[in-house]
């Protein structure tokens, strides 16, 4: 027969018990807590570097636009440029209208 000493041992294990639950049950929602302030600060800090890299991007694409105006600029200049020396200079090959050759010397 169980006897009244009996159920007070279970009592008091069973009161024991509920004790460390709650202990364990208040840690873990201290670490949960932590955890969800490291996760906020995680996500404040992705979206930071988001926002940077985005911001990097912009200014590689404005440097890109920026560069390939400038080689058409130089393209087009080189292209003036090289149209101006041809003009100046006989085609070589050519026959000169004076009667020289390339080298500048008569022609029999």
């Amino acid at each position: 027969m169980v006897t009244i000493s009996h159920i007070e041992q279970l009592a008091d294990r069973l009161v024991e018990m509920v004790a460390s639950l709650r202990s364990e049950r208040d840690q873990l929602r201290v670490q949960i807590n932590e955890m969800k302030n490291k996760l906020s600060e995680k996500e404040l800090e992705c979206i930071r570097l988001s926002k940077e890299n985005r911001r990097n991007l912009e200014i590689l694409e404005r440097e890109k636009l920026s560069f390939q105006k400038e080689k058409s600029q130089i393209e087009g200049q080189m292209k003036t440029l090289y149209e101006k020396l041809s003009s100046l200079m006989p085609e070589a090959g050519q026959p000169q209208a004076n009667g020289q050759d390339d080298r500048g010397e008569r022609r029999p």
